[in-house]
């Protein structure tokens, strides 16, 4: 029968709760940095950014966070991706997703993100979707009162 269809579709207000969820699971909290409901809110309204949840069937397992929507030419960031379960390919199918919208629908010329270098499943999920590295942010990100290592930036682009 095979793996269900995933699609991206816009987050409600009314599904926070499952995002916040994500946020907070012990194998996505060392890597992102948890947003309010406020936020995350702000960004469901934002005209530049585009939150949406990754739906499987009828059942949600995951959401995307992209920024950087209103240029002409938008350089789109992936600014947060989460799924769940982990280790079943959702995370490379939702990339490809994403970069579909991103390229496609958003005429994105340039998607691009940053990672930690500790975040070794992310980073071969990243190259396997097509990421290539940049040059690195150096001692960017303050958390929790430290600051973290070097961010890896990494970015993708059309295939011609």
């Amino acid at each position: 029968m095979g793996e269900p269809t995933l699609r991206l579709r816009a987050t409600t207000l009314a599904e926070l709760g499952f995002v916040l969820s994500l946020e907070a699971d012990a194998d996505v909290e060392p890597f992102i940095t948890a947003w309010p409901p406020s936020r995350h809110a702000e960004a469901i309204g934002a005209a530049d950014e585009a939150h949406f949840l990754v739906v499987a069937a009828a059942r949600r397992v995951g959401f995307v966070l992209l920024a950087g929507l209103v240029e002409d030419r938008p350089r789109v960031e992936l600014r947060r991706i989460a799924v769940s379960p982990r280790g079943m390919g959702l995370g490379r199918r939702t990339l490809a997703l994403v970069l579909d919208c991103a390229f496609g629908r958003l005429g994105a010329e340039r998607v691009w993100l940053d990672v930690l270098p500790s975040n070794a499943r992310a980073l071969r999920a990243y190259t396997a979707a097509g990421f290539a590295p940049d040059p690195a942010l150096r001692e960017t990100l303050l958390a929790a009162g430290r600051v973290d290592p070097s961010l890896r930036v990494m970015s993708a682009v059309p295939v011609r």
